[in-house]
């Protein structure tokens, strides 16, 4: 058997590794403990990950909608733009329309002016007609006349040859 001194030298011995296996079990006892926290860790930054993951989706989604959406604006502001121009040709054309009703107003007026300017012309034209027939019948008579009176003078002449005045002799 084993001497008392090796008795107790192995007692000590196994208290020292009594102390060592302590220390190891704190220490796997510690490590467990990180362990888990390490696991837990992992299981929050899965579930993190997966939840940045669908953000990301979602942000994706949300950036594909405002690209649909910018798509749409800019659309709406090139049909915004040609009905604005469609508006400006109208009212372009709706004030071309009121100018050409104005002179076409300023037109009838002078054409009414001018008509007027025109009966009046053609009054004057017959009037001058009617003058001109009279100064022509005018003149024809005074020709009659003057013929006549050179035929009455004639007659006179011949009278006073054939009876001469007995006073003047």
């Amino acid at each position: 058997m084993l001497s008392e001194r090796q008795l107790q030298q192995i007692q000590a011995e196994n208290e020292h590794l009594k102390l060592q296996l302590e220390e190891v079990n704190e220490i796997i006892a510690i490590r467990e403990e990180e362990l888990a926290i390490l696991r837990q860790k992992m299981q929050k930054a899965t579930q993190l990950q997966s939840k940045l993951d669908m953000n990301l989706l979602e942000f994706q989604q949300m950036q594909d909608t405002i690209g649909e959406k910018q798509r749409e604006v800019a659309g709406n502001n090139q049909r915004l733009e040609e009905l604005e121009n469609e508006l400006f040709k109208s009212i372009k054309m709706e004030t071309n329309y009121y100018n050409i009703l104005d002179e076409n107003v300023s037109l009838q007026a002078n054409l009414k002016d001018t008509s007027s300017e025109l009966e009046e012309a053609a009054s004057l034209y017959k009037k001058v007609r009617q003058l001109t027939t009279q100064l022509t019948e005018t003149k024809s008579n005074l020709e009659i006349a003057q013929m006549e009176i050179e035929g009455l003078k004639a007659e006179l002449k011949d009278y006073k040859d054939a009876y001469p005045d007995p006073a003047s002799r």
